[in-house]
């Protein structure tokens, strides 16, 4: 698909205009690369490895969405409202982490080494902390 829209970009605005632009140079770029890849990766060497590790710079091709989402205004204004409250979901989190910890330890003290059913522990039991804390969760 990348390819098919590599070649038809080339077509349309033509090599002069399309090596204008930055976004288009590393779309081309990741787009060689993973041609490059595909053509000599069925050999399967140590060399490819390289070529392997190439497939991390596909995902920039994502900040082509976020340079659209810049440019709209109500998408700013959405961007900065959830920036702004992300300073209290954070103190909401930390009390929610306070709360479990509270009930992790009144059922470690409730009900540690109390529970057993046909004679077995089941996973979410209050034996230890660490198991009450995930149990509680």
């Amino acid at each position: 698909m990348f390819i098919g829209e590599f070649c038809i970009k080339i077509i349309a605005v033509g090599p002069q205009k399309y090596v204008e632009n930055r976004m288009n140079l590393l779309d081309g770029g990741v787009v060689m690369l993973s041609l490059l890849e595909l053509f000599m990766g069925s050999g399967g060497g140590g060399a490819l490895s390289a070529f392997r590790s190439v497939r991390v710079f596909r995902t920039f091709r994502v900040l082509r969405v976020a340079r659209i989402l810049r440019s709209l205004k109500q998408m700013q204004q959405i961007i900065s409202i959830l920036s702004k409250s992300a300073s209290s979901f954070a103190y909401i989190a930390i009390l929610l982490m306070i709360f479990i910890f509270i009930f992790a330890l009144i059922g470690m003290q409730t009900f540690g080494n109390k529970l057993l059913f046909d004679g077995e522990k089941p996973r979410g039991n209050y034996d230890n902390f660490n198991i009450a804390f995930l149990t509680a969760f």
